[in-house]
């Protein structure tokens, strides 16, 4: 089969594809063959060496994919060949609770071989069986951010009617904000630096938009927009760079799920006054992605909603690498994908 690989390089260039033997699945895996799959952000931080550092060059990246179980371990139960399905990119964490270092040891596409090749190997238990009523499309590339957004802002926020959700830019984790917000009947607030992206997210639903290349106190003008009324819950990836702006467009007693960070780096510190956060009585917790359970509960919302991920461009396998250099181009309104088989 075929499959690509990171490389030993520390950019886009360095991605190569090889052919290795047919992978077997052992005890408790399935051999899954896979469909397509999707980027995201992450991605291009693990090849440039910014994502924990240097990877085994061997590595076979992307965390989202959706694919069809080809073969099974004998004993596996609960599972068919045939069946469609995803998983999370941690495929140790399947409870909420179950959270620990230990997850990163086995993380889709950094320290496991992830969804760009032909075929995947994955553990049974981690896998999501998918309803039919949910796209290629939209499986391919709602894995990392399903789970994500949906423990930022539902298991943690606590979005529901009646709140304001703000979500900064329109890549694939704002984009699924919005529509997972507005399914949840929550109002919804969202900026970038694109008019035309703007207009597509209120024709998606957007209550409040704001350009933060017109305004770069972005902040005041979304309380401008809403008549002072700041978001209840912020799935923030603009990280700690630009905190102090996103603390001041949060409400008294507000929730900030913190888990990117596009206005810096990780490592970067907080832009916010301890004081402002004190005095509103916010609360911030930092975001690792979400286990198999809140990807299941985000899935079933997808579903139930008729909710089709927005797929801003699609490229062939063999084009992996322009797949990357168009995500990095920021050009894009929702996701990547890559299409395998």
């Amino acid at each position: 089969m075929k499959i690509w690989q990171i490389g030993s390089g520390n950019d886009i260039d360095s991605l190569h594809q090889v052919e290795v033997d047919d992978p077997v699945a052992g005890p408790g895996e399935v051999v899954v063959k896979v469909i397509a799959a999707g980027l995201n952000y992450r991605d291009l931080m693990i090849i440039r060496h910014q994502y924990g550092g240097a990877k085994a060059p061997d590595r076979v990246p992307l965390s989202d994919g959706v694919g069809v179980v080809e073969s099974l371990c004998e004993g596996v139960e609960g599972l068919a060949a045939g069946t469609r399905v995803i998983t999370p990119h941690f495929v140790t964490w399947l409870e909420d609770v179950g959270y620990n270092y230990g997850i990163f040891a086995k993380d889709l596409g950094v320290t496991a071989n992830g969804w760009l090749a032909e075929k995947i190997v994955l553990p049974a238990a981690a896998v999501v069986p998918l309803p039919d009523s949910v796209s290629d499309e939209t499986a391919a590339t709602m894995a990392v951010v399903g789970g994500t957004v949906w423990h930022a802002m539902v298991a943690f926020g606590g979005a529901e009617v009646g709140k304001l959700v703000l979500a900064q830019g329109t890549g694939g984790v704002s984009v699924f904000s919005l529509q997972l917000a507005k399914a949840l009947g929550a109002d919804f607030a969202i900026t970038s630096s694109s008019e035309e992206k703007l207009a597509r997210a209120r024709e998606m639903g957007a209550d409040f938009t704001v350009n933060y290349r017109e305004r770069e106190d972005w902040a005041a003008a979304l309380l401008e927009a809403t008549g002072g009324r700041g978001a209840d819950v912020v799935v923030d990836t603009l990280g700690f760079p630009a905190l102090g702006q996103t603390v001041a467009a949060t409400a008294v007693n507000g929730r900030i799920g913190t888990l990117g960070a596009l206005s810096g780096t990780p490592q970067d510190t907080a832009s916010a006054s301890q004081g402002e956060i004190i005095g509103k009585n916010i609360t911030i917790k930092g975001i690792a992605s979400g286990s198999r359970n809140m990807l299941g509960q985000a899935l079933d919302v997808v579903a139930s909603n008729d909710i089709e991920m927005i797929i801003d461009r699609e490229f062939a396998f063999g084009d992996a690498p322009e797949a990357y250099r168009y995500l990095d181009s920021g050009a894009h309104m929702g996701k990547v994908m890559i299409r395998v088989g």
